[in-house]
């Protein structure tokens, strides 16, 4: 079978990130354009671009995991400190 190289050119930082995650998963880029060139040649589909977000940073994860936490109950957050330290003990005595 004969082969061919396929070249391309991306933003650096996007190629850093990018191999990083490839390597994680175990492969290398080569192998990962073999399987995006196959895939389109045998179903005809090109992938769609996808607008390239920012990289949020750990606040911003964090701020969004935290709104997605359940809200307290209101009954367990007008609890005093005693009332705090008798409910836990309560649940291990």
């Amino acid at each position: 079978m004969a082969t061919a190289v396929v070249s391309g050119r991306v933003d650096e930082k996007v190629r850093q990130r990018a191999d990083a995650y490839i390597r994680a998963a175990g492969s290398t880029p080569a192998e990962v354009i073999k399987v995006v060139w196959e895939n389109i040649a045998r179903t005809g589909e090109v992938p769609e671009e996808v607008p390239a977000e920012e990289p949020r940073g750990t606040w911003e994860r964090f701020m969004e995991f935290r709104e997605s936490l359940p809200k307290a109950e209101p009954w367990l957050v007008n609890l005093t400190e005693e009332q705090m330290r008798d409910m836990i003990a309560s649940r291990y005595a």
